[in-house]
């Protein structure tokens, strides 16, 4: 048995999780202020790069917290190359285009943003940033502990495409022109659910 293979106990999988999602919530709270510098000393009060902006600071944060949590829990047996990254920096980076898009579309069809305007969609972003930690989580885990990880990628992807779906009884009346692009993410952001799904189960099931 190598180094990057050896034993852990049945429940640290599970521990590395739960603290990984308490990360996730702390960071929610630390961003706040670390995103102040970019759109200014109250966030709330930002018209569009306010949810974004906090989006990917807690993105990153949390990915770091759990490689960090990963590695007092599992020691060498938990290890990230630059690829495991990819997958979920796209996510990030996805999530932030469709928070800034809704924004706009928001602006555009109403006059300003509100969450009462887009529905379950104001969850889109955050789900697909949750995804992204998640598959994360499934890159880099040792062998023996990506359950608990994939079975996030598999909830998360579940609530992106009953998201999704709601948006599915508007295409009824055609998409406005002002529309395509957030129509374009939305649809960009089930795929890239679906495709994190698959790769966690191939990654689960690899020998």
């Amino acid at each position: 048995m190598t180094s990057n293979e050896r034993s852990f106990s049945s429940t640290a999988p599970w521990l590395w999780a739960g603290l990984s999602l308490v990360a996730w919530f702390v960071s929610l709270f630390v961003a706040v202020p670390l995103a102040a510098p970019v759109v200014g000393a109250n966030p709330t009060e930002t018209v569009r790069w306010d949810l974004a902006v906090l989006l990917g600071i807690n993105g990153l944060l949390s990915m770091a917290a759990a490689f960090v949590i990963g590695r007092r829990i599992f020691g060498r047996g938990l290890t990230a190359r630059a690829v495991d990254f990819v997958l979920p920096l796209i996510g990030l980076a996805l999530a932030i285009a469709v928070e800034l898009t809704l924004h706009e579309w928001a602006r555009v069809h109403f006059g300003y943003y509100d969450w009462d305007f887009v529905g379950w969609t104001a969850g889109l972003s955050l789900m697909v940033v949750l995804c992204s930690l998640a598959t994360f989580g499934v890159l880099v885990a040792p062998r023996g502990a990506v359950a608990p990880p994939l079975m996030g990628v598999g909830l998360a992807a579940m609530l992106v495409c009953l998201i999704v779906g709601s948006n599915v009884a508007g295409l009824r009346d055609g998409i406005a022109p002002e529309s395509w692009p957030l129509a374009v993410e939305v649809g960009l952001s089930a795929m890239y659910v679906i495709g994190c799904v698959v790769g966690g189960v191939r990654r689960a099931t690899a020998r």
